[in-house]
């Protein structure tokens, strides 16, 4: 019973940290699916997380230092499935490509400006997450 307690003391005492200043989040539709791309600022000194999400549904959750340069493949299987209308792009594979890439000024990092395409669509176009 302790081993459960005291780890999940120590996630609770921790979670106000982490979302201090909760997530930002920018939307933007792309045939007739709502893209949202958030950036949730970790603790001082921490990585911020990187979140993209097509229609509510979580499609990957990565730390900035893997953020720059994303690569997934997706391969629809023959016979019925459940994917998303973005995948249906009249090939046998789809790809989500792009990234969330630093911005400098005065040798600082101010900003992360994230673009990504979905196939042949640009989901996430130029959304820009300052840092402040």
């Amino acid at each position: 019973m302790k081993r459960f307690w005291l780890p999940l003391l120590l996630t609770t005492l921790s979670a106000p940290v982490w979302a201090a200043n909760g997530p930002q989040c920018k939307q933007q539709t792309v045939e007739k699916t709502v893209i949202e791309m958030c950036m949730v600022p970790g603790a001082v000194f921490q990585h911020d997380l990187y979140t993209l999400k097509a229609d509510k549904v979580l499609i990957f959750a990565l730390v900035d230092d893997y953020s720059e340069k994303v690569e997934l493949e997706h391969t629809i299987p023959d016979g019925p499935a459940m994917e998303f209308p973005l995948s249906k792009q009249g090939e046998k594979s789809t790809k989500i490509h792009g990234g969330c890439v630093p911005e400098s000024r005065d040798g600082m990092e101010v900003a992360r400006v994230c673009n990504f395409h979905w196939g042949k669509h640009h989901v996430v176009k130029d959304v820009r997450f300052e840092f402040n």
